[in-house]
């Protein structure tokens, strides 16, 4: 749509090449008719190994004009993962960025070569000149009889795998309903003109393809591509592109200000800061509120492919209440207590659960859901007498201790509470007297005595709900998404 009304508006920003709506316009119609050589048709699965790049975003717009379904590959998959996705997939093409950073992909696809034959897959390399468009040489000139005319009835625009926490990693199928859909809400709650955002996470999670791209395509914005996040990185494109929209998991947020060089930046651009993906401390927010003028938070995931929750955009200058904001009211969403009650006590805690026409449209290969048939996400939340949700933990994350139900994230935010810790993250370990116990991994700002963190919880906690060790550590373990690794961390708490 912008490459008609608005050629000449910049859509993003790739190593330093400023891209117009026209010539993105025009690189994804080239990309398209060379997807349709290599037999790419409707309902075909098109699967991307590049970092957040024009190539990216290139590939994802051809992959939909021709009416398929688009996969991301992390480049951080090692060779197993990256076979796994793919045999799992069955993508008719794989179009993949030959080397990124310090690493090749030759051996990795050598390796796998087995598999891309046995699916069928094709592999051709994503060109890196400035037209950004795929490589024809790999492209084997294969014409498709299907008519190009007409609307795609494929309604699936992406796949996205899960963690794969409780088994294999499962293909979540996100429709192209869900994603507008989830642009539009968020371009409209948190309206930013000009809208200037930082990509700097990975391409294969929801969090990169809806909540940044897709929002910025739907709004006519820009996004300023980074290959890699890294706070010194993140900093400097904020200043040198004039970036007005900061959205971000908390912890990245936490090393971007903790960063040196954040002491001397110019933070005159930026109009809102944003987080989703986890509760920052109120430290953190009391810093983020002396750069950005607004401040806002959501609560998604990915089977719900939009928000859950959103906050309006508030003044820096009003106190966190720690909340996710309120329920979009035109989504199906509630709060069910285990005993199958809907919530509405304020402070009561149960399970959320989601069902309506914009939630993913189940896992691929499982038989999907029945029609309003409810979701459960495993999270656990509470309403409060305004009526915005708080999330409370997950409920695989709560663990018993002498019998009694702990929630690490309420240990979380009293010890966050405590002067000078600037972020925490509680998880379980066995214990042969209790069953199991909390140890609370701690990243300080300055030196703080344990035994005076210990008497700050006590004063705060149940003694059952004490942490039985804290470690204090000079960082917290990072998923590419920017969440913390708790699954790292219990391995560590166990040892």
């Amino acid at each position: 749509m912008w490459e008609r009304y608005r050629p000449e508006a910049l859509a993003c920003i790739d190593r330093g090449r400023e891209v117009t709506f026209g010539e993105l316009g025009d690189a994804v119609d080239r990309a398209a008719r060379q997807l349709q050589r290599c037999g790419v048709g409707e309902g075909d699965c098109v699967a991307v190994l590049a970092p957040p790049s024009a190539d990216f975003l290139v590939s994802f717009l051809a992959t939909q004009k021709r009416g398929a379904t688009w996969l991301g590959l992390n480049p951080r998959y090692t060779t197993y993962e990256l076979e796994h996705v793919i045999a799992d997939a069955r993508p008719r093409v794989v179009l993949a960025r030959p080397v990124i950073g310090e690493r090749d992909y030759a051996t990795d696809f050598k390796v796998i070569d087995s598999t891309l034959r046995r699916v069928g897959a094709q592999l051709a390399l994503l060109a890196s000149d400035e037209r950004t468009a795929v490589s024809p040489a790999l492209a084997p000139d294969i014409e498709r009889s299907s008519d190009d005319e007409g609307r795609p009835s494929n309604p699936i625009a992406a796949l996205v795998y899960t963690s794969g926490s409780t088994g294999a990693p499962k293909a979540a199928q996100l429709t192209h309903a869900g994603l507008i859909r989830a642009a539009q809400v968020r371009a409209q709650v948190w309206a930013v003109h000009p809208l200037r955002l930082i990509h700097n996470v990975p391409i294969n999670h929801v969090g990169g393809l809806g909540d940044l791209t897709c929002t910025a395509l739907v709004a006519g914005g820009a996004q300023i591509f980074l290959e890699r996040f890294s706070a010194e990185g993140t900093l400097s494109a904020i200043h040198a592109h004039k970036v007005t929209y900061w959205y971000q998991a908390p912890t990245m947020f936490e090393m971007c200000l903790s960063a040196p060089e954040a002491a001397d930046m110019n933070w005159s651009s930026l109009q809102a800061a944003i987080w989703s993906g986890g509760r920052p401390s109120d430290v953190l927010v009391q810093r983020l509120a002396r750069v950005a003028p607004r401040m806002g938070v959501d609560y998604s995931m990915t089977e719900s492919v939009g928000p859950i929750t959103i906050s309006p955009l508030w003044e820096s200058a009003q106190p966190f209440d720690g909340s996710v904001g309120w329920p979009d009211p035109h989504r199906g969403v509630r709060i069910v207590s285990a005993d199958g009650k809907h919530c509405e006590t304020p402070g009561e805690v149960g399970e959320v659960h989601i069902a309506d026409e914009w939630m993913f449209a189940g896992y691929r290969g499982v038989q999907a859901a029945s029609p309003g048939e409810w979701f459960k996400t495993g999270d656990l939340a509470t309403v409060d007498a305004t009526g915005a949700w708080r999330l409370v933990g997950r409920s695989k994350d709560m663990f018993k201790s002498g019998g009694y139900n702990v929630y690490p994230r309420e240990i979380e935010l009293v010890i966050e509470s405590y002067p000078g810790v600037r972020s925490v993250a509680v998880v379980e370990a066995p214990d042969q007297l209790y069953g199991e116990v909390g140890v609370a991994f701690v990243v300080a700002g300055r030196s703080i005595a344990i035994e005076g963190l210990l008497r700050h919880c006590r004063e705060r906690l149940a003694n059952y709900k004490v942490p039985k060790r804290i470690e204090i550590v000079t960082e917290l373990p990072m998923l590419p998404i920017g969440k913390v690794d708790k699954v790292l961390l219990r391995e560590r708490a166990r040892g």
